[in-house]
């Protein structure tokens, strides 16, 4: 008998004794969640893209304003991606949005209705959806079974499993024993949901609640997963995420400029406040780079900090003053960069960083500079706004503390 077929067999022999714990731990600790109260495979497809490499916890909060705004895939395949972006602001990893938007053209190609994949591999086919996921919309919307591999279930699937780092063709032994959990299954759905929900809540990456998982006397790792700990309950020898420092450059008056985020797809199409990688600068000294080369640091005004899901980021966002004699403003704009008034900041599709920068301003937290009563730089005439009307000019001598950081979702 070869490794995969004794991991197979040995697989269908845990799965078919841990699968009837596993599904009345999930029926009477399941959690309430949106997307399970349908099998619409558009919701449902909603969902596992946005919970791709996110919590549910940091999902929720804009799951329902997302459909809300795009109730069907062509409403979202209608829509200019510029506001899919905005409407999907705060939840990172923005490719995820573009192929959403970009999957929903193909879907809606059909004017009489959307041909909704029928397979796990049609499923795949469409931009922006892998295996896990494919099997995940799948059988969630037909309750047919496919297995799955998301960072949860995968964790689940180690562990229970005994799947050591450095098992041969570990990928191909990984999926086996998931698809085991398929064998003369009557509840294909509910089983993956569960095996999802007890990844998410209990099987956790650092500190696993084992006295409460449903199939802990079958698991494999249990003595290891305890010994890999601290007296704590830690996981032994977590780094923390590295720290990149950035500055964010505010005109004294005027309006705001920003920048779209040239760092790789992780905020691809999103705008920043103008500024670049620093350790920081201080007042008086010269901006020696970026699209404001040249103007002068008047004083730091706060700092921002924020999380994402592999580093951390803090940003010194400085006062600044043009040179004297500055060219036109235009001049300044990096492609598909804007000069934008704080008032019409909140309208554009903006990083998170940028986003609680802009909070800051109008809050007080920060000083707000004189915005000349204009929208952006050519906007308007006599201090006027879109269809003439004054547009108020702010100005608050409050002080300035630092926006705290983000928690993890």
């Amino acid at each position: 008998m070869s490794h995969s077929d004794a991991g197979t067999s040995d697989d269908a022999a845990l799965s078919g004794n841990a699968l009837p714990a596993l599904l009345r731990w999930y029926e009477a600790n399941r959690r309430d969640l949106p997307w399970r109260r349908s099998r619409d495979p558009y919701r449902i497809w909603v969902s596992e893209v946005m919970l791709q490499q996110t919590t549910v916890r940091a999902v929720l909060g804009y799951y329902e304003r997302f459909l809300g705004r795009f109730p069907s895939v062509f409403d979202l395949a209608s829509a200019e991606l510029s506001e899919v972006l905005r409407f999907w602001e705060g939840l990172g990893y923005y490719q995820r949005a573009r192929n959403l938007h970009r999957a929903a053209g193909i879907l809606a190609e059909n004017p009489a209705g959307p041909i909704w994949p029928s397979s796990v591999e049609q499923w795949q086919s469409l931009p922006g959806i892998g295996r896990s996921t494919a099997g995940a919309i799948h059988s969630l919307s037909t309750n047919l079974w496919a297995p799955i591999l998301d960072a949860n279930v995968r964790r689940v699937t180690e562990r229970l499993f005994g799947i050591p780092p450095d098992v041969p063709v570990r990928d191909r032994r990984l999926w086996e024993a998931s698809n085991s959990w398929g064998r003369e299954n009557p509840r294909p759905a509910d089983t993956n949901q569960a095996l999802m929900e007890l990844g998410a809540t209990l099987c956790l990456p650092a500190a696993p609640s084992c006295e409460g998982c449903p199939v802990a006397s079958l698991c494999k790792s249990r003595t290891e997963i305890h010994a890999a700990k601290d007296p704590q309950g830690k996981k032994v020898g977590r780094k923390p995420a590295p720290l990149r420092m950035r500055v964010a450059l505010v005109p004294s008056s005027g309006p705001l400029l920003f920048e779209p985020r040239l760092e790789g797809r992780l905020l691809e199409g999103l705008l920043e406040i103008a500024g670049f990688s620093s350790p920081g600068l201080a007042p008086g000294e010269t901006v020696g780079e970026g699209s404001l080369g040249g103007w002068t640091v008047v004083e730091e005004i706060g700092r921002v900090r924020h999380v994402y899901s592999h580093f951390r980021e803090e940003v010194q966002v400085l006062k600044v003053e043009a040179p004297r004699l500055p060219g036109s403003p235009e001049e300044a704009l990096r492609e598909g960069g804007r000069w934008e008034s704080l008032e019409w900041a909140g309208r554009l599709a903006l990083t998170g960083v940028a986003r609680k920068i802009v909070s800051a301003l109008r809050s007080g937290a920060f000083r707000v500079p004189d915005t000349a009563g204009k929208r952006a730089f050519g906007a308007g005439k006599n201090g006027e706004g879109e269809k003439g009307r004054p547009v108020r000019k702010d100005r608050n001598p409050l002080p300035f503390p630092s926006i705290p950081e983000r928690d993890r979702p």
